[in-house]
């Protein structure tokens, strides 16, 4: 489909999305994952993954670039057009925008993204709701409750909490422990409590996060965010950090966080199914 390399496609999006800060790692990560090819070239590029769920195959736009001095010249439609065929060649019957679960770039496409909003809109995708990210200080701490260990995962844990009760987020915090960027807390037993990771598919994001159900309110989710700031702050050098695709706005709130991107989700029907 393409020869376009991960350095070559983080030189692109450096130069069409320069706030984004994604490094080649980030991009093979991202974008790197079974199922998922490249259509263009070094000018303009589009990442699609498809997955079959039993019959029914799903496909999604990860990522679309076009460097500047190329813009409002078509490549953009022809890309979609090109991932949308593709799509369709593998059996898929929707082609959604980024929600590509357990590897995206972002939760849909970034409401501030006027031009992208009108193309994807042009090309006939349909909008279905929004998904948000928050920005949170890396100064923030919080206490572990008594009897509470919060510590780097080195075992398995994390994935066995999220695999009782968030299985879509397995591969995520398999590869944050493999990577060692996940952190659990811990009651006197050795039993995991909770958990959150950072760094999984970019560089100082972080998510995913759970708590036992068992165990909510006790503040140990801030335990362990907060410990997930530190880490971030040493690792990576930063004062200020994003959460990925929140869920429960208030937690995040009450440790200081706040809405930062919003992102549009949208759908491209492919079949009269």
């Amino acid at each position: 489909m393409s020869t376009v390399t991960a350095a070559e496609l983080a030189d692109l999006v450096r130069a069409s999305l320069p706030d984004e800060d994604l490094t080649a790692a980030d991009l093979l990560t991202c974008c790197g994952g079974e199922g998922s090819v490249t259509i263009g070239d070094g000018d303009a590029a589009a990442v699609v993954t498809v997955r079959h769920f039993g019959d029914y195959g799903i496909a999604w736009i990860i990522l679309l670039a076009v460097v500047p001095e190329r813009q409002r010249q078509g490549l953009g439609r022809a890309l979609v057009e090109q991932a949308a065929e593709y799509a369709r060649e593998q059996g898929a019957r929707e082609l959604h925008l980024g929600t590509a679960i357990p590897r995206y770039v972002w939760p849909g496409v970034d409401f501030r993204f006027t031009g992208a909003l009108s193309l994807f809109e042009e090309c006939g995708f349909e909008p279905y709701g929004a998904e948000f990210n928050m920005a949170i200080s890396t100064a923030f701490r919080a206490p572990a409750p008594a009897g509470v260990v919060i510590t780097r995962e080195d075992g398995d844990g994390a994935v066995e909490l999220v695999r009782r009760h968030h299985p879509m987020w397995e591969d995520e915090v398999q590869r944050a422990t493999d990577d060692g960027v996940c952190v659990v807390a811990r009651d006197a037993g050795g039993k995991t409590l909770g958990l959150g990771c950072h760094s999984v598919n970019r560089h100082g994001h972080i998510g995913p996060m759970a708590t036992d159900p068992g165990h909510l309110g006790l503040g140990i989710g801030h335990a362990v965010l907060g410990a997930l700031c530190a880490d971030i702050a040493e690792m990576h050098g930063l004062t200020e950090t994003e959460i990925s695709w929140v869920g429960p706005v208030g937690f995040y709130a009450k440790a200081g966080a706040h809405v930062s991107r919003v992102f549009r989700t949208a759908k491209l029907v492919l079949t009269g199914d």
